[in-house]
């Protein structure tokens, strides 16, 4: 075990995981229902971790730490920058799946005589695939 200094207060506690103290955690455990309620009450709204900070009257720390333990959910619809990153995300989906579709076959090209040009693998093994 190592002495780190908590994050959110500022004391020193013996830890081999966690940046918080327990006492911190507890009262995080306390402030996360009240934080879900005022979300959900303010469905609708744009939210950042500055505005339910400052609307609930607690540290901004506190909320953000929450958000960085996994507490709240960053799916929540309100919370700006999400829609944002979700449509950013569908773009480079479509941009990979566009990416990995195969090209088309090459066109025979035609000569002048008319005949049609191919290519030496076409002429030795044919155009159309049998396996």
């Amino acid at each position: 075990m190592s002495l780190v200094t908590c994050k959110l207060c500022g004391r020193l506690f013996d830890s081999t995981r966690s940046r918080i103290c327990v006492q911190c955690i507890d009262d995080l455990d306390d402030l996360y229902p009240k934080v879900r309620e005022y979300i959900r009450d303010h469905q609708g709204e744009s939210f950042s971790v500055d505005v339910i900070a400052e609307d609930m009257g607690v540290d901004i720390l506190r909320v953000q730490a929450l958000v960085e333990m996994g507490y709240l959910d960053r799916e929540v619809p309100g919370i700006s920058g999400i829609d944002e990153e979700k449509k950013r995300k569908e773009a480079l989906v479509q941009q990979l799946k566009k990416s990995m579709t195969p090209p088309p076959p090459p066109k025979p090209v035609e000569k002048k005589d008319g005949k049609t040009q191919t290519m030496y693998g076409q002429e030795r093994h044919g155009t159309s695939k049998k396996r």
